[in-house]
């Protein structure tokens, strides 16, 4: 015989009843954040995500329709800057960009001191000299002014527009947090979870498509809200990170043993020293010095998978008895790695060709899943309304 009185839960289930009660509350809670967050910022999470995407198509263009050169050896840095200068005479170079790959061409860079101020650039075929082509150097034609002011400012004067993108990042992030909870399946269900059911059409076809699409993109997804977060607020994450990592310190960058510290004359020379100072580097440029006393800057990229923002630098001062002083941003504190790995990683800069494909991917997602979110929700109100409808 039981001693529960009737009408009353036992100890047990009254103290079990709240949790099982709680974990589908909780789920609902967070499925109506997610689609309400969704419907109101789906326009601007679609402008952010595809004006990213066209703005790499346009850099990739860009860096594709540089001109070709021959092919052969290629001439001494010294000789391809003053093919340059003297297609610009009375001018000294001061920044001198080298080829990244086998036939890529030399871009030499000069400073014109009008009002304003001006820079040339001259490209330089490496191997036959022969200049290629002379122009003022523009950052941004007005394809890619246009789609930078959307994607940095959602077309919104600058102190409105940057906070509404931070916070768009904001929102994004949390999409991607809650749509993990929302997609994670029941025992069994881990495959299908993952795929688009063969053969599925209408609503059916509409949830596999989201969720797995969602799942996938996910890391991507996350990836650029995260470093978006950063860009659209850099002081307030900085200042976390600084106070989450206080004990972090930067390293020495010691030189190698037996490293001459001489002073190099020539460009050639100062890649030559800095690539020997800093082992498995590539050269990216050099800052050439406009006079004796000014001192010559090599900027280096790893050659290994890692980002190249910023540069290594390696600079050689007259000033000092021919000091080196090198700035290796692999030596930075943890929490300046971090971050300038958000950087590269959200502007896909030196990070492979296959990294920069998965960010133009990425760009694509918030429109593929506001159509498929959007049907998903309009369906289902059909669908309740319809139902109502039938039983009054």
């Amino acid at each position: 015989m039981s001693d529960t009185i009737p009408g009353t839960v036992p100890a047990a289930s009254a103290r079990s009843a709240p949790l099982a009660w709680s974990r589908p509350h909780f789920k609902q809670m967070v499925r109506t954040l997610h689609l309400w967050a969704g419907i109101v910022l789906c326009l601007p999470m679609i402008l952010i995500g595809l004006s990213g995407s066209a703005l790499l198509v346009q850099r990739e263009i860009l860096w594709l329709s540089a001109p070709a050169v021959a092919t052969g050896e290629r001439q001494s840095f010294v000789r391809i800057v003053a093919a340059a200068e003297a297609a610009e005479p009375g001018f000294r170079a001061n920044w001198l960009e080298l080829p990244q790959s086998q036939r890529a061409p030399a871009g030499v860079q000069f400073i014109v001191a009008t009002r304003p101020t001006r820079t040339v650039e001259v490209v330089v075929d490496p191997v036959s000299l022969k200049v290629l082509g002379s122009s003022e150097l523009v950052r941004r034609g007005p394809i890619m002014a246009f789609l930078t002011w959307i994607h940095e400012f959602l077309m919104m004067p600058d102190r409105i527009g940057l906070p509404a993108v931070g916070w768009t990042a904001v929102a994004m992030t949390f999409m991607g947090l809650s749509g993990i909870i929302l997609w994670w399946p029941r025992k069994g269900r881990w495959l299908a979870a993952f795929l688009v059911k063969r053969g599925a059409t209408g609503l059916r076809f509409h949830l596999d498509l989201h969720h797995a699409a969602g799942i996938w993109g996910l890391l991507f997804f996350l990836v650029l809200s995260i470093s978006g977060i950063y860009l659209a607020f850099p002081q307030t994450v900085s200042s976390a990170m600084q106070t989450a990592f206080a004990n972090s310190q930067s390293d020495a960058t010691p030189l190698p043993l037996g490293f001459p510290k001489a002073w190099p004359i020539t460009p050639d020379e100062g890649i030559s020293l800095a690539q020997a100072a800093m082992p498995g580097t590539r050269a990216a440029g050099v800052f050439l010095p406009r006079s004796a006393d000014a001192p010559m800057i090599v900027q280096l990229e790893t050659t290994g998978f890692s980002p190249s923002v910023p540069p290594i630098t390696v600079a050689f001062d007259p000033r000092n008895a021919g000091s080196v002083h090198i700035d290796d941003p692999r030596h930075y504190p943890l929490p300046d790695r971090i971050l300038n790995l958000l950087y590269a990683l959200h502007f896909s800069v030196g990070v492979g060709p296959f990294w920069t494909f998965l960010v133009f991917l990425t760009g694509l997602m918030p429109l593929l899943l506001a159509i498929t979110g959007l049907t998903i929700w309009w369906t289902k109100r059909s669908r309740r309304r319809a139902a109502a409808s039938l039983r009054s």
